[in-house]
């Protein structure tokens, strides 16, 4: 077919559609309707639903005008017509508002999520705390809250940072939100915030009974999007997990783990990461396969998708658009400089001297030294070792453990960075989501059983672990 016929036949396709669907309409002509505002309006979650019903409203005639009012006061708003619905509210709210009219089409599920800091309460789980803070104005969770046989002293709040606030400054030891509306900036604050998820729901578009006739037309149009690919376009540009994620793995199916090679911990079958592992996985039917590196392999094998999982990762080596544990299965040890004498120590990491360290391939701890240093990478420990003493560098960088008792009565050493928690990073697939929350439910349930604390070289590793509430 050459360029001109080609050209005809996408202008009549153009025209074809045009006469099915009906006139495009300018944004002006399209009829009002007035929803609540979202409470964190550049988030994802906020973008993706903004844009799916922003395209379905228009093609019905419509266009949402969005009121930014406290979420309390948005229910009762909605429910006494005058606003004409809610964009984005969890699926329980209709036994409360009876004039709000669920459009029967799930656009995303959440979690209500508990809030902590790990140092403090190990994996935090709810009956280990003592008080609560929370956000007032949330059906979805005042339901679970109501469900719980017994719960700690729970304080209400009516903003999002004032809640946080309070956790922050230890006034409480959790905080309960949905997952959706905690900005990312709270968890990039610090390490060692958990998020532990207590319950899921989906979320749903409400309209008022006013418009029931428009809530049909609505969900039809929608489903009509699923079907053509245009809600699974929209998930994949906002980065939207799917509704919902396979229930198994199937039989015979094979899991995948790699891991930096360390002693005690990955070196062998019955090391501590892949006893636990193996444990986790033991009601799955499946065939677990480990694999241990040097750590920098280990990372690119699992970026290049070879494995199913990365075990023993820093929150911040975690690879672009991949999936974190939330849980922590240990903490490592502070890192250290160690240098020949105080002095030269000083010099370099305070007063800028120019200098030479080393450091084991793989590990990130270049972050941590100020930009006087050169960096070599050595494949092992004792390389770097050989290197410090024949004076090649000025520095060893590394975990204080890794010093024999002779190295550490040579040295002299500051620590340089706080111990932080390890995590186990998944493929950010339907099937890194399933093996993600197969792990952590079945690991919370080693640790609350006391197991987990078997898998560990003695009770000083597994207490360094903070698994548990510290006493």
């Amino acid at each position: 077919m050459n360029r001109y016929y080609r050209a005809r036949l996408m202008c009549w396709a153009g025209l074809l559609l045009i006469a099915i669907s009906g006139p495009l309409l300018a944004d002006e002509e399209l009829k009002p309707l007035k929803m609540d505002s979202p409470i964190q309006p550049d988030s994802p979650y906020s973008q993706f639903v903004g844009e799916l019903l922003g395209n379905a409203y228009a093609s019905l005639g419509y266009r949402l005008e969005l009121e930014s009012m406290p979420l309390g006061r948005s229910f009762i708003e909605a429910d006494e017509g005058r606003l004409d619905g809610l964009r984005d509210r969890g699926q329980s709210i209709g036994s409360v508002y009876p004039n709000l009219i669920q459009v029967p089409f799930p656009l995303y599920d959440f979690n209500l999520v508990l809030l902590a800091d790990r140092r403090r309460c190990g994996l935090c789980e709810l009956g280990d705390l003592n008080s609560l803070v929370t956000l007032r104005g949330f059906q979805f969770q005042e339901d679970y809250f109501n469900r719980q046989p017994v719960h700690p002293q729970i304080l209400k709040l009516g903003d999002t940072n004032a809640v946080l606030d309070m956790l922050r400054l230890k006034r409480v030891d959790a905080a309960i939100m949905t997952e959706l509306i905690v900005p990312a900036s709270f968890y990039q604050s610090s390490a060692h915030w958990i998020q532990y998820p207590l319950d899921n729901a989906s979320i749903f578009h409400y309209l008022h009974a006013k418009h029931a006739s428009l809530a049909r037309k609505l969900a039809s149009k929608l489903e009509e999007m699923e079907l053509t690919g245009e809600v699974w376009r929209l998930r994949q540009k906002y980065g939207i997990p799917p509704i919902h994620i396979a229930p198994s793995l199937g039989p015979s199916s094979k899991v995948s783990a790699i891991s930096g090679n360390w002693q005690g911990y990955t070196d062998t079958p019955q090391s501590t990461y892949w006893r636990m592992l193996a444990e986790v996985f033991a009601d799955q039917a499946v065939e677990l396969e480990t694999r241990q590196s040097n750590w920098k392999r280990a990372k690119q094998e699992f970026v290049e998708g070879r494995f199913d999982m990365l075990v023993g990762a820093y929150a911040y080596e975690v690879p672009a658009g991949a999936l974190r544990s939330n849980v922590h299965i240990d903490y490592e040890y502070p890192v250290v400089a160690v240098a020949a004498d105080a002095s030269r120590l000083t010099a370099m990491l305070d007063g800028g001297k120019p200098g030479k360290a080393c450091h084991v391939l793989g590990y990130e701890f270049a972050s941590w030294l100020p930009a006087n240093l050169e960096i070599y990478e050595a494949s092992n420990l004792l390389d770097c070792v050989k290197l410090l003493q024949s004076q090649r560098v000025d520095l060893l960088v590394d975990f204080s453990y890794n010093l024999s008792d002779e190295e550490k009565a040579i040295y002299v050493q500051r620590e340089i960075k706080e111990a932080l928690p390890l995590f186990v990073v998944f493929q950010n697939t339907s099937r890194g989501h399933l093996l993600r929350k197969i792990f952590e439910q079945s690991f919370r349930h080693l640790v609350a059983s006391g197991a987990a604390a078997g898998y560990f070289p003695d009770q000083a590793s597994y207490q360094q672990a903070r698994l548990t509430k510290s006493p």
